[in-house]
């Protein structure tokens, strides 16, 4: 049985404007230790499929239109509010995209994580802050010893990333959920953050789903991909295998869209914008931006491959 296993998930917000379908049918398997890397543009569900992991959606708006998330065979669609509140934080963490909006302005950094310990592993408050040091010490954050007793706005933003995976990691969870975590950072803080994270996975066996839309990233440390677009997943497999030989048309336009060091030829955009996620219709929704579109996709594609390594198209593999 895999650790999370995503099946036919359906997140929608009803809004004045209607249904928006913002997750509508991702499904996914993961195992302990693996990373998986969620890749497409801003507005493609990813997020939205991390928050619905650890039901952070609001409802209203939100609902959880269908589908099941189980995490070590329990649905947590189904689990009452009690027992999903002891879930986060400690089984399952989550390291949210900007840490001046998950940390509390008014509390000392120290205070934040140590809460977390006291709450899930019913530490002391003095055992509690030792660990608290030695996580901000493993997080990289220099004089930990001294900086846990300082509020969010004296450190950089660096410093306050880490801070927000050191109270992800306090609990030592099974399943992270990563939320952009490098965003806004620079390249050299970037790399170290990763590496934190796949050596988490590691080292620890925990498991990761990774979102971002940097490719880059993703092929540096993820085990494999999914690719999302217009809510859906388009194509998922192995990382190595997925870049190497794309299937969706879509995939190929966001690889080609990458600057590469081995090439000075010009990048080449995804032309047209991303659908309108209130009002999909019945085809492929990015039928309208793809060259090799025909009246075929006027039917949302069935799914071609295997459950592990397949593509959403009708015309997996072909470039005309």
């Amino acid at each position: 049985m895999p650790l999370l296993s995503v099946k036919g998930l359906r997140t929608h917000f009803h809004t004045e404007h209607g249904v928006v379908k913002a997750v509508d049918g991702v499904s996914f398997d993961l195992e302990p230790g693996e990373i998986l890397g969620l890749v497409g543009e801003s507005g493609s569900g990813k997020s939205v499929t991390n928050l619905s992991i650890l039901r952070l959606v609001p409802e209203p708006p939100g609902v959880y239109a269908g589908g099941e998330i189980l995490f070590e065979g329990q649905d947590v669609l189904k689990m009452d509010r009690s027992t999903i509140r002891a879930l986060r934080g400690h089984r399952i963490a989550m390291i949210f995209q900007d840490p001046m909006t998950s940390l509390n302005p008014t509390l000392r950094i120290g205070r934040q994580i140590t809460e977390v310990l006291e709450l899930h592993l019913k530490l002391s408050s003095k055992l509690a802050r030792k660990r608290a040091i030695e996580l901000l010490e493993k997080v990289g954050i220099p004089g930990p010893a001294e900086r846990i007793d300082q509020y969010p706005h004296e450190l950089s933003g660096g410093m306050r990333q880490r801070v927000v995976i050191a109270m992800a990691l306090a609990c030592e969870p099974t399943l992270l959920l990563a939320d952009e975590p490098t965003t806004a950072l620079d390249v050299t803080i970037q790399a170290q953050i990763l590496e934190l994270i796949q050596a988490l996975a590691k080292e620890t066996g925990t498991a990761v789903v990774l979102v971002t839309h940097d490719l880059g990233v993703v092929a540096g440390v993820a085990d494999k991909v999914a690719v999302m677009y217009g809510g859906r997943i388009v194509e998922k497999g192995p990382v190595v295998e997925l870049y190497q030989n794309p299937q969706h048309p879509y995939t190929r336009g966001l690889l080609a869209s990458v600057p590469r060091l081995d090439t000075r030829g010009p990048l080449v955009p995804i032309p047209g914008m991303p659908p309108n996620l209130a009002n999909m219709g019945q085809g492929c929704a990015f039928a309208p931006r793809c060259p090799l579109a025909d009246e075929k996709c006027a039917v949302y594609p069935e799914w071609q491959g295997s459950p592990t390594r397949g593509a959403a198209c009708w015309r997996p593999g072909s470039s005309q």
